[in-house]
């Protein structure tokens, strides 16, 4: 392999730079929503949970026998005779942890969603740019809802290859934590070494996808198998993009750690470097498709809202009027 093919990722980065003007209001658009979606996230689930764990906090303190050793619920206890007051206290209990697995799991399926929306605003407006596509928010808007759950089913796919590696991890790695020893730790390190190297590479086809997903046809097993297919021979270009990324998160997520301790400004930081760590990567990673599809000598076509029907050349020359008709109507 050749020196430049090395470091021909910057080349990808440097053409995801010069998409970012072009239909510069949707790209703006779309950050700018992204940004609020997750800031309204951030602050309703940090209310609900701060204010749901000090309820916790105050019904302990208010009752202090159910940490201690003569708690009803301790089995040395000789005679159970439940206090009103702690009988009050259980149930809140349970309803706060009730309220709190609710508001996680909330949380999670928001973030989903509004991932899903970014990453497929993101990929169309990328992809429209580098295609010298011009579009309205009214067209975005609809080729979203046509292919979000495309999107969405991809990467359910790609969550499931990456639960099963990550399996095969813990198995392989808990084996060994039983005995402490030289030979153990070493091959602890050299796993550890592995999977984080794993953890480059493999998501190199799933990212691209998800890209497919959005921007060509197919989903789901489909789209990993056609990433699979185009991403040969331009793997390390994927891989040294998850390099890069990953470097840069570290060193954001470090000068996070060194800012001063505050919840609101951290929060908002935090919630905009997400924002962005999910933004320029999809753009990177459309580029790359467009990229493996020139390799591969595919023809660049983004795949659009209107289904066009394609015309038997076997059908009677008495229907083909009434065929035109009905795709005239299709495309009206």
């Amino acid at each position: 392999m050749e020196f430049y093919e090395f470091f021909s990722f910057l080349l990808i980065l440097k053409e995801s730079m010069k998409l970012l003007p072009k239909n510069g209001k949707l790209m703006t658009s779309t950050i700018i929503l992204t940004l609020i979606l997750y800031s309204i996230l951030f602050f309703s689930f940090t209310f609900s949970f701060n204010f749901l764990l000090n309820d916790i906090v105050e019904v302990y303190k208010k009752n202090p026998s159910f940490v201690a050793d003569q708690s009803p619920f301790t089995p040395n206890t000789t005679s159970f005779r439940p206090n009103p007051t702690e009988l009050v206290g259980v149930e809140r209990l349970r309803d706060d942890f009730s309220l709190l697995v609710a508001v996680q799991m909330a949380f999670l399926l928001a973030v989903l969603i509004v991932s899903n929306f970014s990453t497929t605003a993101t990929v169309l407006v990328s992809a429209m740019s580098y295609n010298d596509e011009t579009s309205s928010m009214k067209d975005l808007c609809l080729r979203i809802l046509r292919t979000w759950k495309r999107a969405l089913i991809t990467e359910f796919y790609t969550k499931l290859h990456a639960m099963a590696y990550l399996f095969l991890g813990v198995v392989l790695t808990v084996p060994l934590f039983m005995s402490a020893n030289l030979t153990t730790f070493s091959a602890v390190v050299l796993l550890v070494i592995s999977a984080c190297v794993c953890c480059l590479y493999l998501p190199v086809a799933w990212n691209l996808a998800i890209v497919v997903s959005i921007v060509d046809e197919g989903c789901g097993i489909e789209a990993l198998g056609k990433a699979a297919s185009l991403i040969k021979g331009k793997r390390l270009h994927g891989f040294m993009l998850n390099i890069c990324f990953s470097l840069l998160g570290l060193i954001l997520l470090l000068g996070c750690g060194m800012m001063p301790v505050n919840w609101t400004i951290n929060g908002l930081v935090m919630v905009l470097f997400f924002t962005l760590g999910n933004f320029f990567p999809n753009v990177a990673y459309t580029v790359l498709y467009f990229w493996c599809k020139r390799s591969c000598g595919e023809e660049i076509e983004l795949y659009r809202i209107i289904e066009y029907t394609k015309l038997s050349t076997t059908q009677p020359e008495s229907k083909s009027s009434n065929v035109s008709s009905q795709v005239m109507e299709k495309l009206l």
